[in-house]
């Protein structure tokens, strides 16, 4: 459990250094990508915490399911299937059918949805 929450501190720190530097050498997709992977280990740690090991999933609404009735993890259904998004599509290069690659506002967006996972998760977990 303390892994999962230390490597949810680690990604969402790294997507904050993204998103200060905002330099030609970075994407705001790579910083949302880190956000994503933040909150999906967050949610994992709680899992863990809840003695249900966790699966090798990426949709971070399919593992809110998994958490006992009631768990809140202080973001709305809508942020978590946004933040989701940001999980594998974002590695690969767009197809034009698809959605546009986020934006730095986007990534913002999702640090702030991960950053609110993670606290909501920590809170639960010291309670426990």
């Amino acid at each position: 459990m303390q892994l999962w929450l230390e490597r949810a501190r680690a990604d969402l720190g790294g997507a904050r250094v993204l998103l200060k530097a905002m330099d030609p050498d970075t994407q705001p997709w790579l910083a949302a990508f880190h956000a994503q992977q933040a909150a999906e280990k967050a949610i994992k740690a709680l899992l863990a915490a809840n003695s249900i090991q966790p699966p090798q999933i990426h949709s971070l609404v399919a593992l809110r399911a998994m958490l006992p009735p009631g768990t809140d993890l202080g973001v709305s259904h809508e942020r978590l299937t946004i933040l989701t998004d940001f999980a594998v599509a974002v590695r690969y290069v767009p197809d034009l059918t698809q959605s546009e690659d986020p934006t730095w506002t986007d990534a913002e967006s999702a640090i702030g949805t991960a950053q609110a996972i993670l606290d909501a998760v920590t809170a639960q977990i010291r309670g426990n």
